[in-house]
């Protein structure tokens, strides 16, 4: 005979089962993954993670898009993500706008440390000082014409308040220069206007690496505490007596509030990818350093480059309106 305990008995372990493959129940079949990009397209990020899309997509069984939502230096994208339903099917390509916004006094409506799950350290993304002038053969020598011809002079950046910007302003107040500082909106228009002779230089990521192989730009220093393997003959910035070390970097994050079990696979998932030989080939042709692919804190390093950038940002005293 059933009784009344026996069937609450039944109910909240049929309840129980339920919750447990809910929580567990992704991808949801049928249902539409999206890689918020919150930048333009045409990027590195925006390789990196068509990269991801594809051998996801096979892996998962679910059609996965890139969604590009630039604007208010990542500010747009990121809120995106921030407010999206916790179930995993929305997640963000963050880079140093995400965690450089506390420094330039930027207010957004998250934040970077509490309104998002971190799952991987995509790659590092070294940044670079490039000139289309030819005849400039070091950072040193840009330095000496710089100062015997200021007005023939003056630094890009891929926009303003951003790490470019932060490293141009640097260098000027290293030797006394007042080059003016030119943003534009990406990396793709700086490169073009290093490349047509709009600008004398310019701080970027090595999106621009087909054209320096090709001899049509140069690279005059990187970041890092150590040479580079994409270009192992350019000096680091520290070398030159610099104290400019950070690059970028890409990480993938969810949305908080997303179950456990889902975090774990999608992290599990996209390790994966980066380990995979081919994607690691890809990224280095893109300019990248591909991660280890190893389970690491990244949440732990998203609150140093919060500190490093709060520190290097006051020594200039940009802020996010100039």
């Amino acid at each position: 005979m059933i009784t009344r305990r026996h069937l609450t008995a039944a109910v909240l372990a049929a309840a129980t089962a339920f919750g447990a493959h809910a929580a567990d129940a992704f991808p949801i079949p049928g249902k539409t993954i999206t890689l918020v990009l919150p930048s333009a397209s045409g990027s590195a990020g925006d390789q990196v993670l068509r990269m991801l899309a594809d051998k996801l997509k096979d892996e998962w069984k679910v059609p996965i898009i890139v969604d590009s939502k630039p604007g208010a230096g990542g500010a747009i994208g990121s809120a995106h993500v921030a407010k999206s339903a916790p179930d995993g099917h929305t997640m963000l390509l963050g880079f140093s706008a995400l965690v450089q916004a506390p420094a330039f006094g930027v207010k957004t409506p998250y934040d970077p440390l509490t309104d998002f799950i971190p799952i991987a350290r995509l790659n590092d993304v070294p940044l670079v000082l490039l000139t289309g002038d030819m005849s400039i053969t070091s950072l040193s020598d840009f330095v000496t014409k710089a100062k015997a011809n200021p007005a023939q002079f003056n630094f890009g950046s891929y926009g303003a308040a951003t790490t470019g910007h932060v490293y141009s302003s640097l260098i000027n107040m290293k030797h006394g220069l007042d080059l003016a500082h030119v943003p534009f909106r990406g990396t793709p228009p700086l490169t073009n206007a290093l490349l047509g002779g709009h600008v004398k230089s310019g701080v970027s990521n090595l999106d621009s690496l087909p054209h320096v192989k090709a001899g049509k730009l140069r690279v005059l220093a990187i970041t890092g505490t150590k040479r580079s393997a994409l270009l192992p003959d350019v000096p680091t910035f520290s070398e030159l007596g610099y104290d400019i070390t950070a690059g970028g970097r890409y990480w993938l994050l969810l949305p908080a509030g997303v179950a456990p079990q889902t975090v774990d696979k999608v992290r599990d998932a996209v390790l994966r990818v980066i380990r995979m030989p081919d994607v690691r080939q890809k990224m280095q042709e893109i300019g990248l350093e591909p991660a280890s692919g190893e389970r690491e804190d990244v949440a732990g390093d998203m609150r140093k480059e919060i500190d490093y950038w709060k520190r290097v940002v006051q020594v200039t005293g940009i802020k996010a309106a100039e």
